[in-house]
């Protein structure tokens, strides 16, 4: 017969004062019984592993599409997200990925560098972006136009982030996999019957 879980009292002092609770008794083993709660480190990537993944994609989106904008690709900022959201498939947890964070500020980065790069060394990035307003007929404001310059990059790199997510296979999840000390509960359990 099994023990109930709960918690039990001691008999009253005999000073009168009135009777203290204990601790709860041990869980059953029975159909009741639930797992134990997983340990921190069982089943959920840690912080600073979670900080590292955003950083390297941070800075390596950013190089590359630094890169791909010196180069005059201007789609690199979708592949980037696609390279982000496809990697952050393989996450332990099913949250949402920090590729959804890190591809658009990385686009925007690496899209923003090489601009203030060449505007710095004396090229005409304001007259082109106020020639590039007259053209679509909006008020020649240089700033505004870089700034639409860099949010089209952003938007790229989060639609890239959700169709790489979306066409990646799903990798296994917390969710997915029992707790270590879930199973080996189930396995002393099993031993007991």
């Amino acid at each position: 017969m099994t023990k109930p879980t709960g918690t039990t009292t001691t008999p009253p002092d005999p000073a009168g004062e009135p009777a203290a609770t204990e601790a709860p008794a041990e869980p059953t083993t029975g159909p009741t019984a639930a797992a134990p709660a997983p340990a921190p480190s069982e089943g959920t990537a840690p912080g600073p592993r979670r900080a590292t993944a955003a950083i390297v994609t941070l800075v390596g989106g950013t190089a590359a599409t630094a890169l791909g904008t010196l180069v005059g690709l201007w789609f690199v900022p979708f592949l980037v997200g696609a390279a982000a959201g496809a990697t952050s498939r393989f996450a332990r947890t099913p949250r949402p990925s920090r590729g959804y964070l890190t591809a658009p500020l990385a686009a925007a980065l690496g899209w923003a560098i090489p601009l203030g790069v060449q505007a710095l060394g004396g090229a005409p990035v304001g007259e082109v972006a106020r020639t590039t307003a007259a053209l679509a007929g909006l008020p020649p404001l240089a700033t505004a136009i870089v700034a639409v310059a860099l949010l089209i990059a952003m938007v790229q790199a989060l639609l890239g982030a959700w169709v790489g997510r979306t066409l990646a296979p799903r990798g296994r999840t917390a969710a997915h996999r029992p707790a270590p000390a879930a199973a080996a509960a189930a396995v002393e359990a099993a031993e007991a019957a």
